[in-house]
């Protein structure tokens, strides 16, 4: 195991970490040299309206997670700052429904808060959160699925831009931020997932999709190692 304490250690058995040592995952993949920073889903129905205990804040957003999502925020904040320095495509998520809520597809019978107006497209609820708004030179796109790539501009965005390395941030762990992270991987984008930059409503499933992510398709490292890679890239030259 890596030998610095990571949070999910507490969630692992000792079969867990033998297994871990024996197999070889882990490996870390590294940076390439084209990066693009990608928000997903750090929305007032995710985060809440402010920092609050989750009990309390399920009342408005039953999609909320806590205030482990405001610290994320910060985080997340520092560099999305770098990435603008450097002149780095930035991609957001939206992820919302039509008034009718006739695009929820299979949700509606999977959890309750497919039905609910929390979810509805341009509203307070599904508005990125005020600290990381975006600009309209940045990418925002519209999802309607857990993985970014489905059924969405977001691959031929990627190409056109000439970016290698996606560093994902946002929510849920094990929900949206997994999928995305699985097929940037599939996709040979390197992936890197800034460890305090993602969260959840689900402690266990928080750290243990994180150990997952680790060990087979993307980097979980400290904010700190992301941005002193985004300190040291050049500034990009305006897309054409």
């Amino acid at each position: 195991m890596d030998e610095r304490p990571r949070l999910w250690d507490r969630f692992l058995t000792e079969r867990d970490r033998q297994v871990y040592a024996a197999s070889g995952y882990g490996k870390r993949g590294g940076f390439g040299s084209r990066p693009a920073l990608f928000i997903i889903d750090v929305q007032y129905n995710f985060c809440g309206d402010g920092p609050e205990d989750i009990l309390d804040g399920l009342r408005t957003y039953r999609t909320h997670c806590g205030p482990e999502a405001w610290a994320a925020v910060a985080h997340i904040e520092r560099l999305l700052l770098l990435a603008r320095e450097k002149n780095l495509p930035i991609f957001y998520t939206e992820s919302a429904r039509r008034a009718d809520l006739r695009d929820s597809g299979v949700q509606v019978g999977k959890n309750h808060r497919g039905h609910e107006k929390t979810v509805i497209e341009g509203t307070h609820a599904t508005r990125v959160v005020a600290p990381l708004a975006p600009r309209p030179q940045d990418y925002l796109i519209g999802k309607r699925k857990p993985s970014c790539f489905f059924g969405t501009l977001f691959m031929s965005q990627l190409n056109f831009l000439d970016v290698d390395t996606l560093i994902l941030t946002g929510c849920t762990t094990s929900g949206c931020l997994r999928a995305t992270a699985v097929d940037a991987y599939s996709y040979n984008f390197k992936t890197i997932i800034p460890e305090e930059t993602a969260f959840d409503r689900f402690e266990a499933s928080h750290a243990i999709n994180l150990f997952d992510l680790n060990c087979k398709y993307a980097d979980v490292i400290p904010t700190d190692d992301v941005a002193a890679y985004l300190s040291a890239c050049p500034v990009r030259a305006e897309t054409p």
